[in-house]
């Protein structure tokens, strides 16, 4: 137990040697990883493209011919899949170019709520970089600025040494809290534009099924006046 208690000791007084620049370090890690674990609990597949409540409810009611019903199944889970789907199952009786153009109106409005927060993961990474960069010429000056003192006498050795050992734990800090804030940037961005594929496969699948059920419609209906005139003509013979 006192051996811990050491190494702790000893692991702090090491961070402290790092100077005023392991502040903003920490506030930055602190940051990214909230927002990490922000973007990784909104970010899931279910949230955002729940397929099997689509296919079951959804598509469903609308096979039913039941398009309120499944209005409000959309509004039941709100969704970014969901809300794209509701913009173009209330404007179902528009023509095909207007849906389609609902619905990417809809997979844009839903762009800002996929990409939250990213801008600020990515701005962090730099800002980590630079602050560590910073700390390594802040500690390089302080090495230099002790090697002659005042009087002109060699300084000591251990005042060099505080000085390039400030700037290599700036340093490393700054690499230690940019580079996995980097990669869960490129991550998460990768992430949510891949979701925003989906959502365009999605809304143009459900165009084609509204324009394809309205056709079906219009020639169920158009057959039914044929049988009708070809009925009421044979009774004239």
């Amino acid at each position: 137990m006192g051996n811990l208690i050491e190494m702790i000791t000893s692991g702090l007084e090491q961070l402290g040697g790092g100077g005023i620049l392991l502040i903003p370090l920490i506030g930055c890690s602190i940051c990214a990883h909230a927002i990490i674990m922000e973007r990784t609990y909104h970010l899931r597949r279910e949230r955002i493209i729940p397929s099997q409540f689509v296919t079951r409810s959804i598509y469903h009611e609308l096979v039913q011919g039941n398009s309120d019903a499944a209005i409000q199944m959309c509004e039941k889970r709100p969704g970014p899949l969901t809300n794209v789907l509701r913009a173009g199952i209330e404007r179902r009786d528009a023509d095909e170019e207007t849906l389609k153009r609902i619905v990417r109106l809809s997979i844009n409005g839903e762009k800002p709520i996929l990409t939250r927060y990213l801008h600020i993961l990515g701005m962090l990474s730099a800002v980590a970089i630079y602050t560590g960069l910073l700390g390594t010429f802040l500690g390089m000056i302080i090495s230099f600025g002790n090697l002659y003192e005042v009087s002109g006498q060699v300084g000591q050795s251990s005042e060099i040494a505080a000085g390039i050992s400030q700037a290599l734990i700036t340093t490393a800090a700054g690499l230690m809290v940019a580079l996995p804030t980097y990669v869960a940037y490129y991550y998460f961005n990768s992430k949510a534009q891949l979701f925003l594929t989906e959502l365009e496969r999605h809304g143009m699948s459900l165009v084609r099924f509204l324009v394809a059920d309205e056709h079906k419609l219009f020639q169920e209906g158009f057959e039914d006046i044929q049988s009708l005139i070809q009925g009421s003509s044979q009774k004239k013979v």
